[in-house]
């Protein structure tokens, strides 16, 4: 055995679980061919649940209505607006044949989240297979239907994809897209390799068989948000999920305006990994918690003076796992933050667990 430290062996555990995870799940993302051919016969019914969105609709329906696919219907689920949504799409409904309207009344006795409003919808698409977004959103291509058909084939019942957000100066910006960039290259990767456990519903696909036959369909109403996540996590399988990673099918979102409503946004998530599936769990606390084990135990190493050791996990980390990551973040869209992957990685290994315990604390609130 060589006559290593403490720290030495501490950092080998570290880099090993790492090197495990980036072999097995994040080069899946990183070198894998992501480009696939649209599929522009299958029937889609484009699912919608909108709250208080007037001005986002009026963007995005023409948007949507221009889309290169063969049959696929557009359907709008009002959720309770309180502004003049319903009204906005009554006079859209004429100039568009494809436009499906679904108008749900607000009611005192009653508090539920999106949920409820997706039901109604998955009970209104006409078509077997949906595809689902957010009003807020703005495809990346005309192709955005058809390329997320395609991830059904094969008897794919679940189709994962990715949503950017758009880029806006500021901070706030800088972190969101990392933030966001990051986690789909995580559930994008481990889904890749057989293990899905989540997707966002800003773009994400399934069955109408698949949502009405799960059997855990009420898990997680009482949470403030996270309705997608835990749905994912509680139906999806090696075998009846497909990620779809080409730039087409993006579908780009509205980022947060401020760090104040980002970090209530984040807290808002942390709600939901705890119901996870045990297995999920243990995966998704062991990835960070190497990363952070791995950079302390070199920072030690650098300070006893152990600069051999320090040399040979400097390397591996930079020459071995930081180009993964970067391709990764490069595949989804994430532009110039690519660059800036390592110190917004240290940044984020204080960040979350200093968030994460916030919501410990301070229960977070209900959206909208």
């Amino acid at each position: 055995m060589p006559n290593w430290s403490v720290e030495t062996y501490v950092m080998a555990g570290a880099l090993l679980v790492l090197l495990l995870f980036h072999a097995f799940m994040f080069v899946r993302l990183a070198f894998r061919k992501t480009d696939v051919e649209p599929d522009r016969e299958l029937p889609i019914s484009v699912v919608i649940c909108a709250r208080n969105e007037a001005r986002a609709l009026e963007r995005l329906i023409p948007m949507l209505m221009q889309q290169d696919h063969r049959t696929f219907e557009l359907v709008i689920v009002n959720d309770r607006s309180e502004d003049d949504t319903w009204e906005i799409l009554e006079w859209m409904k004429p100039q568009y044949e494809r436009l499906r309207l679904v108008n749900i009344q607000a009611d005192e006795k009653f508090n539920y989240g999106k949920k409820i409003a997706l039901g109604v919808g998955m009970r209104a698409a006409k078509h077997k297979h949906v595809l689902l977004t957010d009003a807020d959103c703005v495809p990346a291509s005309k192709d955005w239907i058809s390329v997320m058909a395609a991830g059904f084939r094969n008897g794919r019942s679940i189709v994962i994809g990715h949503s950017p957000y758009t880029v806006q100066p500021g901070l706030a910006n800088v972190l969101e897209r990392y933030d966001g960039s990051a986690k789909a290259a995580q559930y994008m990767s481990f889904a890749m390799a057989g293990l899905p456990y989540m997707g966002v519903g800003r773009n994400l696909a399934y069955t109408t068989e698949v949502f009405f036959n799960a059997r855990d369909a009420r898990r997680g109403n009482h949470l403030m948000s996270g309705d997608d996540d835990l749905f994912i996590n509680a139906v999806a399988r090696a075998r009846n999920t497909s990620v779809v990673a080409d730039p087409r099918s993006f579908m780009t979102t509205v980022p947060t305006p401020d760090i104040a409503t980002w970090i209530r946004r984040k807290r808002r998530h942390y709600t939901t990994a705890a119901h996870y599936r045990f297995g999920h769990q243990v995966l998704l606390t062991l990835l960070p918690l190497a990363r952070l084990v791995f950079w302390v135990s070199l920072v030690v190493l650098a300070v006893r003076g152990h600069w051999e050791s320090f040399a040979v996990g400097a390397a591996i980390k930079l020459g071995l796992l930081l180009p993964v990551t970067m391709a990764s973040l490069r595949r989804l869209g994430a532009g110039a933050i690519t660059w800036f992957a390592l110190p917004l990685e240290w940044l984020f290994l204080l960040l979350d667990p200093l968030l994460y315990m916030s919501t410990i604390l301070v229960k977070p609130k209900r959206w909208k």
